[in-house]
């Protein structure tokens, strides 16, 4: 991984921070990461060796290494930072690791590819993104129970493939979520005729 200082609000030379040795003498491959609100924490989930990685951005050294129960994703951290959302792409889970104890608790079982992750702003809901059938779980967090499962085909008769991967929440509390073959930046489609995000409405 790359540490790049920021002077001038400029990019400067980085640094790096060593997870492991190269492929192929290690399956290390980072995809997910997070800081805390400090920025002195940093988590880095891995699908290559389904490990996550707890760095000290002050030292750059691994202060700790989880093993995941399937290949690591994105990461996300809870509203309190007390709990960090671990997407499991292979085993169709969220994974919930504890911060102060160090461990794993129970999973959270999703869609089929879970990736994307979105807290909604009191942190009580977390919506997954879920790419081999075009999903979108809703989590309870307080009881870690999946409440609602939301269809995202752009189609009543699309089949699933359409790979929904992408989440944004906006101020207004509506939801648009992307579909990765198809090109999108917002509500609206960059190419008429076609609006290719779905929005929801989560003011209920």
């Amino acid at each position: 991984m790359l540490d790049f200082p920021i002077r001038d609000n400029k990019l400067g030379v980085p640094d790096t921070i060593r997870l492991s040795e190269p492929y192929p003498i290690s399956r290390t491959c980072p995809t997910g990461m997070v800081t805390d609100k400090s920025g002195k924490r940093l988590f880095v989930v891995s699908k290559g060796d389904s490990t996550l990685f707890e760095i000290n951005t002050q030292t750059r050294a691994i202060t700790k290494r989880v093993a995941l129960p399937g290949m690591g994703y994105s990461c996300l951290l809870s509203a309190d930072e007390k709990k960090l959302y671990i997407s499991l792409w292979t085993s169709g889970t969220i994974a919930v690791y504890d911060i102060a104890d160090g461990v794993l608790g129970a999973t959270i079982e999703t869609g089929q590819h879970p990736n994307e992750l979105l807290l909604n702003k009191k942190g009580t809901r977390l919506f997954v993104a879920n790419a081999n059938d075009n999903t979108v779980s809703v989590i309870e967090t307080k009881s870690g129970k999946t409440t609602e499962t939301i269809g995202t085909t752009l189609y009543p008769t699309r089949l699933a493939g359409s790979t929904t991967n992408g989440l944004a929440l906006s101020q207004t509390r509506k939801r648009y979520i992307s579909p990765m073959p198809i090109i999108t930046i917002s509500r609206y489609s960059m190419c008429r005729p076609m609006a290719i995000a779905r929005v929801w409405d989560l003011s209920r």
